[in-house]
C-alpha cells in the first residue's frame, strides 16, 4: 500500500479578499507567500524585498480537528512562523508534517523546508528540523512549497517547487527521495512544468495512479492543473480541474472513504470538494477561515486539518 501525501498552498488569499493573479516569475527567489492582508498577493519576499514587507513569517500553522472531515473545531497553534503545511501518517503510524519554516532564531533555516513528527496522533509534536536536499542542480533555487508521500518500499518522496536562477525561468514541480523524511537526495529532472509554470503541488495515490494537482497562478479562477503518473516521476497533464469562481487549487487531496477529497483555499476560507475520478469535482463543504489547508484522516475516523492562521500579534518586517 502506498501512503500518499497531501500538498498545501504556496500562494493563497485572505478569506473574503479578491485578487487577480500571481506573478509567474518573480525577480528574486520567491519565498512562500501565505495569505496576506492586501487586495492582491504581495510580491514574493526575496532578499531584495523592502524591510517593511509583510510575509509568511508573520503567521503560524494552526491545527484543527473534526469528527466528519467537514466541521472543524479545537483550534490550537501547531508551529510558529510557518506556512505551506503537508501531513501524512506513515507505515509505522507516525505523523510526518513538512512545511516552509521562518524561525527568527535560526537564520540558516529561515524560509526553508522543515519537518516535524508526532507519535501520538497529533497530540504532541517534535521540534522542527530543517530538511536537507543534496544533489540540487546549481541552476535551481532552494526547494519550497513541500508535499510528502510514502512509497510502497517505505521511502519518502518530497515534491517541491523550484525554478532556474535566471530571469523569466518558469517555476515547476521537482522531487527528492529519502529513507527518514529528513535527509533527501534530489531526483533528476522536473516532475511537472506546464506551459506558464506552476507552484505548490498536491500528490496523492488513487486508483492505481499518482494524481498531481497544482496552482495555475491565477487567483480565484477556480481552475487548476491536474496530471497523473504511474511511477510518481513522469506526469502526464490531463484537462484542468475547476472548483468554481472564488476558489484556488491551493491545498491538498486525500483519499477518504474510497473517493478523493480536496481541501483548498479561497476568498471565503477553506473549501472542501469530492471526486470519484480526480477530474470532476463537487463542493461538499466549507472549512475554517484560514489558508493553505492540508488534512489527514486518522484510523479513529477523526480528521486533522493544518492551515495558516491570521497575522501574529507581533507581526513585523522580515528579519535581517
Amino acid at each position: 500500500m502506498a501512503f500518499a501525501g497531501v500538498a498545501c498552498a504556496d500562494r493563497a488569499v485572505v478569506p473574503g479578499v479578491a485578487s487577480d493573479s500571481v506573478p509567474t516569475a518573480p525577480a528574486a527567489p520567491p519565498s512562500t507567500a501565505t495569505p496576506l492582508p492586501s487586495p492582491k498577493p504581495s510580491p514574493s519576499a526575496g532578499p531584495n524585498a523592502p524591510p517593511s514587507a509583510d510575509g509568511p513569517w508573520n503567521r503560524d500553522l494552526v491545527l484543527y480537528s473534526s469528527e466528519d472531515g467537514l466541521t472543524f473545531s479545537n483550534q490550537r497553534t501547531l508551529i510558529e512562523r510557518a506556512g505551506v503545511p503537508d501531513v501524512i501518517r506513515d507505515s509505522s503510524g507516525r505523523l510526518v508534517a513538512v512545511f516552509q519554516w521562518f524561525p527568527f532564531d535560526n537564520r540558516d533555516a529561515f524560509d526553508r523546508v522543515a519537518v516535524a513528527f508526532s507519535s501520538d496522533e497529533g497530540e504532541t509534536w517534535s521540534k522542527p528540523v530543517q530538511v536537507q536536499v543534496s544533489g540540487m542542480p546549481a541552476n535551481l533555487i532552494r526547494p519550497f512549497d513541500p508535499t510528502i508521500v510514502q512509497l510502497p518500499d517505505g521511502r519518502f518522496r518530497l515534491y517541491f517547487t523550484s525554478r532556474g536562477q535566471g530571469q523569466g525561468e518558469l517555476p515547476g514541480i521537482y522531487s527528492a527521495i529519502s529513507s527518514d523524511a529528513a535527509v533527501y537526495q534530489f531526483e533528476d529532472g522536473p516532475r511537472f512544468v506546464p506551459e506558464g509554470g506552476t507552484v505548490d503541488a498536491s500528490v496523492v495515490f488513487y486508483q492505481a495512479a499518482w494524481h498531481l494537482f497544482s496552482h495555475n497562478q491565477k487567483a480565484n479562477t477556480g481552475q487548476g492543473f491536474h496530471a497523473v503518473s504511474q511511477d510518481g516521476l513522469a506526469f502526464t497533464r490531463l484537462p484542468d480541474v475547476d472548483a468554481g469562481q472564488g476558489r484556488q487549487w491551493i491545498g491538498n487531496a486525500v483519499v477518504t472513504d474510497g473517493v478523493l477529497r480536496y481541501y483548498g483555499s479561497g476568498r471565503d476560507g477553506v473549501w472542501i470538494a469530492s471526486s470519484k475520478d480526480g477530474s470532476a469535482w463537487t463542493i461538499v463543504g466549507t472549512g475554517p477561515s484560514a489558508g493553505d489547508p492540508c488534512a489527514l484522516r486518522l484510523p479513529s475516523g477523526r480528521t486533522l486539518l493544518i492551515a495558516v492562521g491570521p497575522p501574529r500579534a507581533d507581526a513585523g518586517p522580515r528579519p535581517n
